[in-house]
C-alpha cells in the first residue's frame, strides 16, 4: 500500500509536535522506533479511547513508518472483528460487542495519519462504522440508529436509551474533525448512568458528514433539525436537551446554541474561538492535508474559513454553557477556551488544565464526571417525575440557594455557587497524566495535576 500523505501529530497530538515537526524527521522517528517510547500519558488518546493497554503495547512495538502504522492498526481491527464474528456465533453476545468495539477503535486509528489519499481513509472508515454497527445491537443498552434529513440528506448517528420513566432527557454529541462519532461512546456510557439518553452525531470533517464544510461554517440550521427530530420522538423529552462537543464539534454545538433557544445548556472541550487557528497558526503547514479532507481546494478553505468564528453569535448564547481547555493543547490553544468564556454573556463556567493536551484526553478522568455532572444537572432544572411517573417541565430554572444568596449579598452568593476562580491540585495516576513532553533519558511523567475553576453568573460578576 502506497500511503499518500499523513502527519504523526494527528496520532498524538503532542508527541513532537513544536519540536522537529517535518516530515522526513518523522518518518526517521518512526523507523528508530519513537513509538515504543511513547510517554504514559500521550498513551491515554489510546486507552481512553477503547483500546486496551496490551493491544496498545503490541502496535507501538510493530510500527517502524506510517505504511505500518495503518497496516499494524488496520490488522488488529480485523483480528478483533473475527473474534466478535465468533463469539456472537457462539451466543456470547457481550463478548462479542467488547471484541466490535476494539475494532472499531482499531480502525479509527488507522485512518489517523491517512489525509492525502481520501479513498484509502474512507475504506478505514467505513471498517470503522460496520464494526461499530455490529456492537450496537449487542450492548446492554443497544445503539439504534437516528437520522435527522438536513438539505435532503441524512445525518446519521445512534440514539441510545437508559432504562427508566419515558420521555428521557437527552444529550446531543458531535465529534471534531479528523474524529469520528463512535469514539463518542464512552461519554455516552457516562450520561445514559445518570439516567440521560444520548445521540452521537459526526461532526465536522469525518464521518458520515466527511465533505460537508459548509455544515461548520454555518451549523445553527442543523440544530433546529435535530429538535425539530427529537420532538417527534414521544420517548424523548424535547424539553430536556442539551448539546455537548469536542474541538470544532464544540464549536458547532455552541453555534447551534446561540441560535436554537431549545437547547437547555451546551459544552465544548476544546473548542476554537475561531476554525482560522488551525489554518493560519496550529496547522498552517497541513492546509493541503486539511483541505483534502474537506473535499475542497486550499484557496476555496482560505475564504470560507474566516467565516467560522464565534465572534458573532457569542452574545446570542442564553443557555448556561460549559467550556473545558488545555495549556499544552497544540491543536486548539487553551486561550481559545479563555476567549469564548470571556466573550460570552450567559451563565458560564470553564475547567483549564494548565498541562492538558488537545480534547484534555490525558486528564479526562478528571473532566469527564465533571462535564456530565453539570450536564446532568442543568438538565434536571427542566425536568421533574411527578408521582404518576411522568415527566413535567419544572416551573423555573432558577436555583434557589443562588437566589437566596444574591437576596442578602452577591459576592456571598458567588461562594455559595463556587464562582470564585480557584486552583485544585490533583495527584496523577495511570488515567490522568500531566501532558509533557521529555527527552528519554529524562523521562518522567510525575507532578501534580493542576486545575483552573471559574465560574460567572450574569449579574454577579
Amino acid at each position: 500500500m502506497e500511503l499518500k500523505g499523513g502527519r504523526l501529530e494527528f496520532l498524538v497530538p503532542h508527541l513532537l509536535r513544536g519540536q522537529m515537526l517535518r516530515r522526513n524527521f518523522v518518518r526517521l522517528s518512526l523507523r528508530l522506533g519513537v513509538t515504543q517510547q511513547m510517554p504514559a500519558w500521550a498513551k491515554l488518546q489510546f486507552l481512553h479511547a477503547g483500546v486496551s493497554r496490551a493491544d496498545l503495547e503490541g502496535v507501538l512495538r510493530r510500527i517502524r513508518n506510517l505504511r505500518s502504522w495503518v497496516d499494524e492498526w488496520e490488522s488488529l481491527g480485523r483480528s478483533h472483528e473475527q473474534s466478535g464474528q465468533d463469539a456472537e456465533a457462539l451466543g456470547r453476545r457481550f463478548e462479542a460487542a467488547a471484541h466490535y468495539k476494539a475494532a472499531s477503535a482499531a480502525y479509527n486509528f488507522a485512518q489517523y495519519v491517512v489525509f492525502m489519499d481520501v479513498e484509502r481513509k474512507r475504506s478505514l472508515h467505513r471498517s470503522c462504522v460496520r464494526a461499530y454497527a455490529k456492537a450496537a445491537p449487542l450492548f446492554e443498552i443497544p445503539a439504534q440508529p437516528f437520522e435527522v434529513m438536513y438539505r435532503r440528506r441524512p445525518m446519521r448517528g445512534y440514539l441510545r436509551l437508559p432504562p427508566g420513566p419515558r420521555p428521557c432527557p437527552v444529550v446531543v454529541m458531535f465529534n471534531g474533525t479528523n474524529a469520528v462519532k463512535e469514539e463518542l461512546h464512552w461519554w455516552s456510557e457516562e450520561m445514559l448512568d445518570r439516567g440521560v439518553a444520548t445521540i452521537m452525531f459526526d461532526g465536522p470533517g469525518m464521518g458520515q458528514t466527511f465533505h460537508r464544510l459548509s455544515m461548520v461554517a454555518e451549523p445553527r440550521p442543523v440544530g433546529v433539525a435535530i429538535m425539530d427530530e427529537i420532538e417527534t420522538r414521544p420517548e424523548l423529552d424535547p424539553g430536556a436537551v442539551v448539546f455537548f462537543g469536542m474541538s470544532l464539534g464544540g464549536y458547532m454545538a455552541i453555534r447551534m446554541a446561540s441560535h436554537e433557544h431549545r437547547i437547555r445548556a451546551v459544552a465544548a472541550v476544546s473548542p476554537p474561538y475561531s476554525a482560522s487557528i488551525y489554518w493560519r497558526v496550529t496547522l498552517a503547514g497541513m492546509r493541503r492535508e486539511l483541505a483534502a479532507l474537506y473535499g475542497i481546494s486550499e484557496r476555496d478553505m482560505t475564504e470560507v474559513v474566516d467565516r467560522i468564528t464565534l465572534e458573532d453569535v457569542l452574545g446570542d448564547v442564553q443557555c448556561p454553557l460549559m467550556i473545558a481547555g488545555g495549556g499544552r493543547d497544540f491543536i486548539t490553544p487553551g486561550t481559545e477556551a479563555w476567549r469564548i468564556f470571556d466573550g460570552a454573556r450567559c451563565e458560564r463556567e470553564i475547567v483549564y488544565y494548565p498541562r492538558g493536551a488537545h480534547d484534555c484526553f490525558n486528564v479526562l478522568s478528571d473532566l469527564r464526571p465533571r462535564m456530565v455532572n453539570w450536564l446532568s444537572r442543568h438538565i434536571e432544572r427542566h425536568r421533574t417525575l411527578s408521582a404518576n411517573g411522568r415527566v413535567t417541565r419544572s416551573a423555573s430554572a432558577r436555583d434557589p440557594l443562588l437566589a437566596a444568596g444574591e437576596a442578602v449579598d452577591p459576592d456571598f452568593a458567588d461562594a455559595l455557587r463556587g464562582d470564585t476562580s480557584r486552583i485544585q491540585w490533583h495527584e496523577p495516576n495511570e488515567t490522568a497524566l500531566p501532558a509533557h513532553w521529555q527527552l528519554p533519558w529524562r523521562r518522567g511523567d510525575g507532578g501534580p495535576i493542576e486545575i483552573v475553576h471559574r465560574h460567572e453568573t450574569p449579574g454577579l460578576a
